[in-house]
């Protein structure tokens, strides 16, 4: 089992705490990541797919390739980022972070299936990871009137979440009459926000009061057609 297998295991498989055992004790956020969203539609005009990419800040990335193989150049060969590609997912599809999103219209829920198109690719400029994958829908999504919202956040406020600008959402296949708006979340007070930075890495859960606020720092997309 690989080191960083092991570190999964050990954070009860949950992605935020990947690197709990690696990162200094610092304050709530620890991984910042810049995502995308792509809602992909049937020809019937109906959602059945949602896509995915999230690139890692530069700390993250220097403490996930600590100690990977790379070659005399400097790259990192494909098969080691296949590995933690595929070490990440399965922590991912954990019931307790499972992805971090959650799909609505209305009251009704939407589960996935099983996560595909998984890729984490590395820019050598900037020596960051992207992470990419697609998440399809057990059943198809008929938009409408009622918009159909998608929810990224990490309620445990260890991952920050960041979309930026119109690039960074988008349809695919939709009607012409189908729209997506994003909705950033509220900002926290500086209470809070003195609050969650006193707390340190390997607190892996916050308390119940600061959890309650921290539903607040959803990223919002809804769909409406």
């Amino acid at each position: 089992m690989s080191r960083s297998s092991v570190i999964l295991r050990k954070c009860l498989q949950v992605f935020s705490l990947w690197l709990c055992f690696h990162i200094p004790a610092f304050a709530h956020p620890h991984i910042f990541i810049d995502g995308g969203v792509q809602l992909l539609f049937n020809s019937e005009g109906q959602i059945v797919s949602l896509r995915q990419s999230w690139k890692f800040d530069e700390l993250f990335a220097a403490y996930a390739l600590q100690g990977m193989p790379r070659s005399k150049s400097g790259e990192v060969a494909q098969d080691e980022l296949e590995k933690i590609t595929k070490e990440w997912m399965t922590a991912l599809a954990d019931p307790e972070s499972h992805f971090f999103t959650e799909t609505l219209q209305g009251t009704k829920k939407f589960a996935f299936g099983l996560a595909k198109e998984a890729v984490t690719t590395w820019e050598p400029k900037s020596g960051q990871l992207t992470l990419s994958f697609e998440l399809p829908f057990t059943l198809p999504i008929t938009p409408g009137k009622q918009a159909v919202e998608v929810d990224i956040y990490d309620p445990s406020y260890f991952v920050a979440f960041a979309y930026k600008g119109a690039a960074s959402y988008r349809l695919d296949g939709a009607p012409k009459s189908c729209r997506i708006n994003y909705l950033s979340p509220r900002p926290l007070d500086p209470k809070t926000e003195r609050l969650l930075w006193s707390i340190p890495a390997d607190q892996k859960e916050l308390p119940p009061e600061l959890k309650e606020i921290t539903k607040q720092l959803s990223h919002q997309f809804k769909v409406t057609c």
